[in-house]
């Protein structure tokens, strides 16, 4: 499935229990963000939560949950590093690199 670099999307923000030797989560918490896609929009705040941690496979109980659709800046933001991904893998530039670069 394509994702359209140019289209406003509906992001997610929760928190949920951290792994014990997760050193960097604050309170034993620790927060994920990500798209919503497949029309997850729609459903209630805690559903759509619910539905991304299992995906995701984080446990314990789930909190702090934000949906928002991003502004008008980030889809040409997107677009823009796309773009220079792509040249930079044309001259041979990739995120594979390792410490090469």
């Amino acid at each position: 499935m394509a994702i359209d670099l140019t289209a406003q999307r509906w992001k997610i923000s929760y928190t949920y229990t951290a792994d014990p030797s997760a050193w960097w989560a604050r309170n034993g918490r620790e927060a994920n963000t990500t798209f919503l896609n497949r029309g997850e929009q729609d459903l209630a705040p805690e559903e759509a939560a619910a539905l991304i941690a299992g995906q995701y496979r984080h446990q314990g109980p789930i909190a702090d949950i934000r949906i928002w659709q991003e502004t008008l800046q980030e889809p040409d933001e997107r677009l823009a590093a796309d773009r220079r991904a792509r040249s930079d893998e044309a001259r041979g530039i990739h995120w594979a690199m390792g410490g090469a670069n």
